[in-house]
């Protein structure tokens, strides 16, 4: 293999061990919660209603070092020319010692890297959404992958999934390469599903 092979190589699956890191810490973030039973209580149709925000939810159970807002983005993430997170995170950004970033725009939302590049969907940033509901076989609290079968499962609906169309599937290198820094969801979200699912980065 040429030296640039090796090195996407080792960048590819960097990416992969960091996602499925980011996975584990959420979901056990998550199952704690839900055990503790502090901090969730539930309206009359039997979904969440958060006590705090999420964000501070996960916090007690994450090793969070540091917190950044608006218009201070760039001290946590890459930011435009207007001090905008690049990743479209409007909410605060939380910091873990390993250096993770996450925030619940737009979902629940990591950058396995933090600030350090490429910062693109789909490379190094990917979503997650937290089932409100029991349902179709979701447990409440269950931290869902974008675009993973779980995600169609909870919604019900093929769509949802990344090969729903195998002629047309919705995470592709063009893909990436198109969408990667646009702001909020788009097809490269997809991504986590795809990733998780074969374990690897096949894009």
């Amino acid at each position: 293999m040429t030296i640039p092979t090796l090195v996407s190589k080792y960048q590819k699956h960097s990416y992969v061990t960091g996602l499925k890191k980011a996975y584990s810490s959420l979901s056990n973030a998550m199952s704690l919660a839900m055990h503790d039973d502090e901090v969730l209580e539930y309206d009359n149709g039997g979904g969440i209603v958060w006590h705090k925000s999420t964000d501070n939810i996960i916090n007690k159970y994450m090793n969070v070092v540091k917190t950044c807002d608006y218009p201070n983005l760039g001290d946590c993430v890459e930011v435009d020319d207007n001090g905008s997170s690049i990743q479209g995170y409007t909410a605060t950004i939380n910091v873990t010692a390993d250096g993770m970033t996450w925030s619940t725009t737009y979902g629940l939302n990591v950058d396995i890297n933090g600030k350090k590049g490429p910062n693109e969907w789909g490379r190094d940033i990917f979503g997650f959404e937290i089932a409100e509901y029991n349902q179709n076989g979701v447990a409440q609290g269950t931290v869902i992958p974008y675009g993973s079968k779980l995600y169609a499962k909870y919604y019900n609906h093929d769509t949802n999934y990344w090969n729903d169309d195998p002629s047309s599937p919705r995470c592709t290198t063009e893909i990436v390469n198109q969408h990667g820094k646009s702001i909020g969801q788009n097809n490269a979200t997809y991504c986590t599903g795809r990733v998780l699912e074969e374990g690897a980065m096949n894009y």
